[in-house]
């Protein structure tokens, strides 16, 4: 990222303004943006429109935020809803709410509560997440970590290191809710493929792994095992092979 310039831009209220280079750029209210956006920090309290590309080193998203563009960040903490019309190349992404991306992600980090939506693929280091994930094509990360809530997941196909899949806890917080409860939240996938491998309440067609543990609530049509291999009772395997 190149110096950021002196100037910021601060939106109050409902406003327009153009792209550029700013050092902050900060908007309280409803904001609409035309053209790419270059800063070292961006917060968003309500609703911006960002018609282009954004890239900063920290973005900060309180409500609600469509991108246009591609995103370039250091580090993403959405706190509501992000809708991002392009590819995301993100350090760490931590979601407390929604995000939705129309191309694919590459980060390093993806943390968090709620709901991600992916239509390409999505490569990273470390995914810790629970509620819904939905991957259009694969997902690629050393550690996997998924625990499933809200409604049923998606996945076209898994490639980790360490993944472990499960249903989550119910939330004190909004157990009254019964749309959010986790009893009924599943994952659908077509492969899933790694070393270490732990999976609740998972429908694929392929499980391949080193050690694999199918867990409750699963529903497999063909593992591969290398070194390990453990099915608890309430689970279905239709086929099971040890490489």
């Amino acid at each position: 990222m190149r110096t950021m310039a002196v100037r910021n831009l601060t939106i109050n209220g409902s406003a327009f303004a153009s792209g550029g280079t700013f050092h902050h750029v900060t908007v309280r209210g409803d904001a609409t943006i035309r053209g790419d956006v270059e800063c070292d920090r961006c917060k968003v309290f309500g609703s911006a429109d960002m018609k282009g590309a954004v890239t900063a080193r920290k973005l900060r998203l309180f409500g609600q935020a469509n991108m246009d563009g591609s995103v370039r960040a250091e580090k993403m903490d959405v706190f509501g809803e992000a809708d991002i019309r392009g590819h995301a190349h993100l350090q760490h992404l931590q979601l407390r709410g929604m995000v939705q991306v129309e191309g694919s992600v590459e980060a390093h980090a993806i943390r968090g509560y709620g709901e991600l939506s992916v239509s390409g693929s999505c490569e990273a280091e470390t995914v810790s997440l629970t509620g819904v994930v939905r991957i259009g094509q694969t997902l690629n990360a050393e550690q996997v970590e998924l625990s499933l809530y809200f409604a049923d997941s998606s996945i076209k196909e898994i490639g980790g290191r360490t993944i472990r899949i499960k249903r989550g806890k119910t939330w004190k917080a909004v157990h009254w809710l019964t749309r959010l409860s986790p009893l009924t939240a599943t994952l659908v996938a077509d492969a899933i493929e790694g070393d270490e491998i732990y999976l609740e309440h998972t429908k694929a067609a392929v499980v391949r792994g080193e050690r694999v543990t199918i867990g409750p609530g699963c529903e497999i049509g063909l593992v591969e095992y290398r070194m390990a291999f453990a099915q608890d009772e309430h689970a279905a395997v239709k086929e099971k092979r040890q490489r």
